[in-house]
């Protein structure tokens, strides 16, 4: 299966389409012990660099010389900017910059330096959840794991601001996965389910655990029920046409999945659809 179609049906509701729409009112949240502006930011800075340089991994597309310059100058605007609203902003317009590239990594470094000097929720949050999007499209195992460490140090911290945050819980249990420790991640994904047995990112992580176990079976029952209580959610959809094809029972996976072509309006899943269905017709 092609590495793009795979993540894909990896990703369910991460949440990085949430991240420049969380509460504005403590994104520059301080401790009394890390003052903002000045010297400490251009420490910061020149720090936040040097860790991008020495992070700089192998990527699926390499910047473009525009992405280059628009990076570059948003990296400028980022170092002068005076206040911590400009910073913020700049900060933002950076990591999307880096988002737009796929370059989950570097996105994420910025963010966790942010974080560190800025230690509200919204900005651990955000920090964790880049580097989550960076594990989750790595090229290899071995960024996919140093990702994910760096993921879970800061779900950790935003946990212990926000202990009952369950989607944060649902995708920490995701970076244990690749672990010589992966019940760590199964066990908080049953800590969910038991709190709330219908949040659905809990259901859908384990009908993928489901799936890397080729436990098809259970991931069919996962993506039924996500379809039951959200009935155009297209990546479980997807997800059970995978699980449904697998088990041999093709007819049923190919209504499922020309469903979504049908009513999906978004081109990466339609693309999947597609590819789900030419595999099944050459096989």
């Amino acid at each position: 299966m092609k590495k793009n179609l795979l993540i894909i049906l990896l990703v369910g509701l991460g949440f990085s389409a949430l991240l420049f729409q969380l509460p504005k009112g403590n994104v520059a949240g301080k401790t009394q012990t890390t003052p903002a502006g000045g010297a400490n930011r251009d420490a910061g800075s020149e720090k936040t660099e040097k860790v991008a340089e020495k992070e700089k991994e192998e990527h699926a597309a390499p910047l473009t010389p525009a992405q280059l310059k628009e990076i570059s100058g948003l990296k400028s605007a980022f170092a002068a900017a005076k206040t911590d609203a400009s910073q913020a902003k700049a900060l933002e317009n950076l990591m999307r910059a880096f988002m737009n590239a796929s370059h989950y990594d570097s996105a994420a470094v910025y963010a966790a330096n942010y974080a560190d000097q800025h230690p509200s929720l919204t900005n651990v949050l955000r920090a964790g959840q880049l580097y989550f999007e960076a594990q989750t499209y790595a090229l290899n195992a071995q960024k996919g794991g140093k990702m994910g460490e760096k993921a879970r140090l800061y779900f950790t911290k935003a946990l212990a601001i926000d202990p009952n945050n369950l989607l944060v819980k649902s995708n920490m249990a995701m970076t244990y996965v690749d672990t010589p420790t992966p019940m760590k991640g199964i066990t908080l994904l049953r800590e969910v389910i038991e709190q709330e047995p219908t949040f659905v990112p809990a259901l859908f992580n384990l009908g993928i655990l489901s799936i890397k176990s080729n436990q098809f079976g259970k991931g069919q029952e996962r993506f039924t029920q996500i379809l039951k209580l959200e009935p155009n959610n297209h990546k479980a959809a997807l997800n059970l046409g995978f699980c449904l094809a697998q088990l041999d029972k093709k007819e049923e996976a190919q209504k499922i999945l020309k469903r979504v072509l049908e009513l999906s309006k978004d081109a990466e899943e339609q693309k999947a659809a597609k590819e789900l269905l030419a595999e099944m017709q050459e096989h």
